[in-house]
């Protein structure tokens, strides 16, 4: 079927899910679940993937769960909150063979408001090593700066993971210093309540242009972490 939108049945899903996070309450909702969420997602990537080949056609889009639908089951078994399901919902979509520590571009939808950005959620130790390589290099580093400047200047966050201090071995100052201390790094924008397009067939073209946004430093994570 063709996508028509999430809209607010979507949402009002993820918002009860918080509210009765039980594995009974989910059986008796599955029907609902797969009807107002998992299924529009699947519409929503096989109409997203279509656009992606135009704008980035090195981004894999793939319409299941363990594709570019995260599961909603919890993995529970190192964390004290044992609450079987996650009350957001987040799409993948990425570039290279390792979906886990790919760069790529990102939706999480959440009761009320939708993020959107582009990155990297997870890299491995030698990811890491070469990204700060790449920070403190003249070229690579000072397009870096120049990127993350641009970006916050448009409203976007650059967040992930960040040691306390700098890596051993490594040295710099100012806009170097603090993104020598990122482990994974990514940008994005929060919309709170979502934007209207959110609930018709047009969001998929929205979300290509909240892209377009982030494009930047996805592009410099795939030429130089990769």
């Amino acid at each position: 079927m063709a996508f028509e939108g999430f809209g607010s049945a979507t949402l009002d899903f993820l918002s009860d899910l918080a509210e009765h996070n039980d594995r009974d309450w989910f059986a008796a909702n599955r029907d609902r679940y797969e009807r107002v969420l998992l299924g529009p997602e699947k519409e929503f990537i096989d109409a997203l993937g279509k656009e992606l080949q135009v704008f980035d056609a090195r981004v894999h889009a793939v319409p299941a769960v363990n594709g570019s639908i995260f599961r909603i089951n919890r993995d529970i078994r190192f964390s004290r909150d044992k609450s079987p399901y996650k009350t957001h919902a987040d799409l993948w979509f990425w570039i290279g063979d390792d979906r886990k520590t790919a760069m790529g571009y990102f939706l999480r939808m959440i009761p009320g408001e939708i993020w959107v950005g582009g990155g990297t959620h997870q890299m491995t130790d030698e990811q890491t090593a070469r990204y700060r390589r790449a920070v403190v290099s003249s070229d690579a580093g000072g397009r870096l700066v120049e990127i993350v400047g641009a970006l916050r200047s448009d409203g976007l966050d650059v967040d992930g993971e960040q040691s306390k201090r700098l890596p051993a071995g490594f040295s710099a100052e100012g806009a170097r210093a603090d993104l020598l201390r990122f482990k994974w790094v990514h940008t994005m924008d929060k919309f709170a309540p979502p934007p209207a397009e959110f609930a018709g067939p047009e969001f998929v073209g929205w979300c290509v242009g909240q892209f377009a946004r982030t494009r930047p430093l996805v592009d410099w994570l795939a030429e130089t972490v990769v």
